[in-house]
């Protein structure tokens, strides 16, 4: 009979402007004309000079979140610094930003507007990713970590953001492997409560009465990712999907399973960092 554990193991301008209104005149004198020594006095007060209203300088960085359409972003860089650009991007998407030494010198010209987070990248560098967390809670997959790179830049690391401090281990048994003809051991195989199958982007699973922090370790297992198990479910469930993307398993697993991984912009892959179960909602505690 097939049997599993799951062990936890703790790792370590404008100014004010004022105009002189100048005015002369000339007092009229009841005396005889005298000799004129000079020019004569200009009649009336003097016109003031008409000023030049100060020109606006040209806004040369922006970044906000469209007022129209929540989550997207609007930008305008003239000239700007990427430097710059990503210090009032990284505020907007509340992410960290980080630079490859290449991109840390290039200046930037582009204006969008009601553009999302990928398409706003894909503008600011040749080679950008990003770290994402997904939660099976059916919310949108939360940008964590942004990497601008140049082309043939060798890529950040996988734990530049997504790190844990603990990992669980799902250790296998089966008392009866190798025992019989191989029919047998088919049969066996298909009886076996709990089966993930992971190829090509294709994640299967087939569990029957089996605890969720044994299905999420195993699938964690199968597609090559540590395993971090913040509350030990131990309550059976049932689970039988097949074919389904990540993102498509997460959000028929719980709402506690929670999927980190990065997406590559330039080469549109998915790149699994890391599983993690949490406690069920109604038992977190807010932060």
């Amino acid at each position: 009979m097939k049997q599993y554990a799951v062990v936890s193991l703790g790792l370590n301008t404008l100014g004010a402007v004022t105009l002189a209104l100048l005015v002369s005149g000339a007092a009229q004198a009841q005396q005889a004309p005298v000799k004129e020594t000079g020019k004569p006095a200009a009649q009336g007060a003097a016109k003031p000079s008409a000023q030049k209203p100060q020109a606006q300088k040209p806004q040369t960085l922006s970044v906000k979140e469209n007022k129209d359409a929540p989550g997207m972003i609007d930008l305008v860089a003239k000239d700007a610094k990427l430097t710059e650009v990503v210090a009032e991007l990284s505020k907007v998407v509340k992410a960290q930003i980080f630079l490859s030494p290449v991109m840390q010198q290039q200046r930037v010209t582009v204006e969008l507007a009601g553009a999302n987070l990928e398409s706003v990248l894909r503008m600011l560098a040749p080679h950008p990713y990003v770290d994402y967390e997904l939660g099976g809670d059916g919310s949108q997959p939360r940008p964590i970590g942004v990497y601008l790179y140049a082309l043939n830049e060798r890529g950040p690391s996988l734990t530049e953001v997504v790190k844990g401090g603990s990992e669980a281990m799902l250790i296998e048994g089966d008392t009866e492997e190798g025992v019989g003809t191989e029919e047998e051991q088919r049969k066996r195989d298909e009886a076996n409560p709990l089966k993930v199958a992971y190829a090509q982007n294709q994640l299967s699973v087939r569990a029957r009465q089996q605890p969720l922090s044994v299905i999420v370790a195993k699938i964690a297992s199968e597609i090559g990712v540590p395993f971090e198990m913040r509350h030990t479910w131990v309550e059976p469930v049932d689970v039988d999907f097949k074919n389904y993307t990540l993102e498509q398993a997460v959000r028929a697993l719980s709402p506690s399973v929670r999927l980190f991984y990065r997406s590559d912009l330039q080469t549109f892959q998915i790149q699994p960092l890391r599983m993690v179960l949490t406690a069920p909602v109604a038992a977190q505690t807010p932060n």
